[in-house]
């Protein structure tokens, strides 16, 4: 079986796939295969305000782990899966120690093409692109909320990605950290008023992206209880 068809079936079918997906990395096929980059996320440091679980690795993994949650609300559940293993990707070219901090501005638009070039090889060049698009929009969850100038709302709303690109948001959010039941409900206030936001923007009201929302909460809260 080839790297990707591997890490496919992981993205799809297993519980946990983070571990799987590390467990990938002692493999010799894995490290002289374009996914290899994926290790690299390993010695991109983050800014521990922001990212008490450490390097950009440790953020994935809790990011893809939620996803694993969610993925079938996804409109494309193996997009959704692919774009989670790929959201911060542009963080390896992009991170830099500025004013006493790691930033990686830009890291977004540079992780569309990243993710783009990589699985165009390996899958449709219309998967390729759309799985890209979500890695574009991944930090319009922060933008939005709090009313910075990089976002481009207008791009957002004619997605038709945009309840992929909610359920990638929620993981983006929850995966920092080790969230209190608390701490995880007021990811989905935040959720909420980005959603808010969206809706005053264009005049529209959102009602089946906010049932995804609150269904999200469900399961999350749901499962954080147990």
């Amino acid at each position: 079986m080839s790297i990707f068809k591997e890490i496919r079936n992981i993205l799809l079918n297993s519980r946990i796939p983070s571990e799987d997906i590390e467990e990938l990395f002692g493999n010799k096929d894995f490290k002289e295969s374009n996914f290899n980059i994926i290790e690299d996320l390993k010695r991109i440091p983050q800014d521990k305000k922001f990212h008490p679980e450490g390097n950009v690795f440790n953020h994935t993994k809790m990011v893809v782990d939620y996803a694993a949650i969610l993925k079938d609300m996804a409109i494309n559940r193996e997009n959704l899966m692919w774009a989670a293993l790929f959201h911060d990707i542009g963080k390896i070219s992009t991170t830099k120690f500025i004013k006493g901090r790691y930033r990686s501005y830009n890291h977004d638009n540079e992780g569309e093409k990243i993710t783009y070039n990589i699985l165009k090889n390996f899958m449709s060049e219309d998967n390729a692109k759309d799985i890209a698009l979500i890695v574009r929009y991944h930090m319009h969850h922060i933008y939005i909320l709090k009313d910075l100038p990089f976002s481009d709302i207008e791009g957002l709303l004619k997605s038709d990605k945009l309840n992929d690109i909610f359920l990638l948001f929620i993981c983006d959010k929850l995966g920092r950290g080790f969230y209190t039941l608390k701490e995880k409900e007021e990811t989905f206030k935040d959720i909420n008023e980005i959603l808010k936001k969206l809706e005053r923007f264009k005049e529209i009201e959102l009602n089946d992206i906010r049932k995804i929302i609150s269904d999200a909460k469900g399961i999350i809260l749901k499962d954080s209880v147990v």
